[in-house]
């Protein structure tokens, strides 16, 4: 089983280094939320894949900033409380 180290590792090493690797994962996460939807609009379940990758990704820019994965679950946590208070308003 990979884990989030190895893959930014070789990410930073293929992108030269870590402010190389971040722009490609930012523009890679936009092409994935394009992606994203007009699967799951077509109703391909490949979607499934590809919003992994996108987790990835998120995990692989965490990791870079140096958030554990605690406060990572923490931020979670906050933000499905936010969510539902936003989705409580409408």
């Amino acid at each position: 089983m990979a884990l989030i180290g190895e893959i930014v590792k070789a990410s930073d090493k293929k992108n030269g280094g870590a402010d190389g690797a971040n722009a490609y994962t930012l523009k890679s996460m936009g092409e994935h939320a394009t992606e994203i939807r007009e699967l799951f609009e077509k109703g391909d379940l490949h979607w499934k894949k590809e919003c992994a990758d996108m987790m990835i990704h998120c995990l692989c820019l965490f990791k870079r900033a140096g958030v554990d994965e605690m406060e990572v679950l923490n931020i979670i946590e906050e933000r499905k409380g936010r969510f539902l208070e936003r989705i409580g308003e409408g």
